[in-house]
Formats: structure tokens, C-alpha cells, sequence
């Protein structure tokens, strides 16, 4: 996880860890964080967030969308139509808007891309285990 910090993005906030055992990281801002920066081009799944300045809502979604994975990502906005609008243009399984919790039980949970395969959860979550075959038999001459 440390090794996230070495690409030169400024910390902007550094939280602290919990003492003990155990593999601890503290909860980390880096800002501003340019892009192809290794923190965001790669799949963080630690407490790191990078903020990454953008010039307009079509850089936004192209910024977004410039990387090998898609799993999951929020969107914060107050306008509700741009919000919807800019969802729909990223490529990734999970949004959330104006949250970061977009997990839930019952809707399926998966990436694009190279983020996984297929989907868990949900209705969805199924189809990983099935294998659909259609077959025609005639019966009458």
C-alpha cells in the first residue's frame, strides 16, 4: 500500500493507523494527483484516495474512463440530470451518487473492463453458474 505514496502526488491528509498487530494503513489523501499517475491508473483497494483535478464535466468522464479497470466509482453533484447524464457515460459496474456505499445485497456487484468477471450479488449473481442451451426437438413428421 506504501508504495502508492512514492509517485510524488503531495499528501494532502494522512490519517493514522490503529496500533498493534495486524496490517494497518492510515487513511490517505493525495491531492493533486496527476493523471497516469500509478495511483490513478492502478485499482487502489486500500484507504488512499486520489484527487484528480479535471477542467469540465466531459474531461471528468474522459479521465474516468482512460484506464484498464471499471469496478466502481461515486459521482458528487447536486444537479441531479448531470448526475445521471455522467453515470451513465463512465464505464464502470457500481456507481453511487453522492455516496461512496454502492455494495448492496440485493443489486449485482462487478466491474467493467478488467475489474473481475461476471457479477456477485443480486438476481445477476446467478448467471456465473449457469450455462444456457437452447434445444429444438421435433416431434411430429
Amino acid at each position: 500500500m506504501a508504495s502508492f505514496l512514492d509517485g510524488g502526488a503531495p499528501v494532502a491528509i494522512k490519517g493514522r493507523a490503529p496500533e498493534g498487530a495486524g496490517y494497518w494503513f492510515p487513511p490517505t489523501v493525495l491531492c493533486p494527483v496527476e493523471p497516469g499517475a500509478r495511483v490513478e491508473r492502478e485499482e487502489v483497494f486500500g484507504p488512499i484516495a486520489a484527487v484528480i483535478p479535471f477542467t469540465d464535466e466531459e474531461d471528468a468522464v474522459r479521465l474516468a474512463n482512460d484506464t484498464i479497470y471499471g469496478l466502481s466509482g461515486s459521482i458528487w453533484t447536486r444537479d441531479g440530470a448531470r448526475a445521471l447524464r455522467v453515470a451513465r457515460a463512465i464505464d464502470a459496474g457500481v456507481l453511487s451518487i453522492n455516496s461512496n456505499t454502492s455494495v448492496r445485497v440485493a443489486t449485482p456487484f462487478g466491474g467493467f473492463k478488467q475489474s473481475g468477471y461476471g457479477r456477485e450479488l443480486g438476481p445477476h449473481a446467478l448467471d456465473a453458474y449457469t450455462e444456457v442451451k437452447s434445444i429444438y426437438y421435433a416431434t411430429g413428421g
